[in-house]
Formats: C-alpha cells, sequence, structure tokens
C-alpha cells in the first residue's frame, strides 16, 4: 500500500473523497478502476495538502448550461446516456428537452 493509499485512507471524509474522485475520473475519462484508484490516491493528497482542514464550498454546476448541452446533445434515442451522463433521471431529461422547445 502506497503512503497516498494509507492518508487517503484515514478517515470517513478522506475515503469519501477518494470514491468522488475515483467516480469522477472513471465516468469522464473512462479509467479502468485500477488507474482510477491510483490517480484518485494522487489527487486526493494533493487536494488534501492545499486545502486540508478548511472546509470549502463546491457549486453545482451551471444548470443552464448543462441543459444546453443536454438539449444539443439529445437524437431522441439517447435519453438513458444522456441522464448516465449527467447524473439526472430519464425523467428529467425529458423534462429538459420539452422546456427547450416550448
Amino acid at each position: 500500500m502506497s503512503d497516498s493509499q494509507i492518508q487517503n485512507n484515514d478517515c470517513p471524509s478522506a475515503v469519501e473523497l477518494h470514491r468522488i474522485l475515483m467516480a469522477c475520473l472513471t465516468r469522464k475519462y473512462e479509467l479502468a478502476d485500477m488507474a482510477a484508484s491510483a490517480m484518485a490516491d494522487d489527487l486526493a493528497l494533493e487536494i488534501r495538502r492545499e486545502v486540508g482542514g478548511a472546509e470549502i464550498y463546491i457549486p453545482c454546476p451551471n444548470r443552464e448550461q448543462r441543459n444546453r448541452e443536454i438539449v444539443r446533445e439529445y437524437n431522441g434515442r439517447n435519453v438513458a446516456e444522456l441522464a448516465k451522463k449527467h447524473g439526472l433521471s430519464e425523467r428529467h431529461i425529458h423534462r429538459v428537452v420539452a422546456k427547450a422547445s416550448l
């Protein structure tokens, strides 16, 4: 086990940070679990060094921009794919597309 793995498993919030980073890396860059985990270890350690102990607010993505992207990518057959990509339900994708066509 590397030093970063030990440090990133020392408290529940460190474990959660690692989980979030790994999920993002896997989803965004389609990395294999081993590669995503190793990269998440390194990133989590660097984030902890940079802001460790501080409480920070992480804002939600810009919903208007996200919705424009959904509408631009929507082709009538890719609702499930868009829902997965954006972390939304298929019903929500339908609402975004319907609202845009008003």
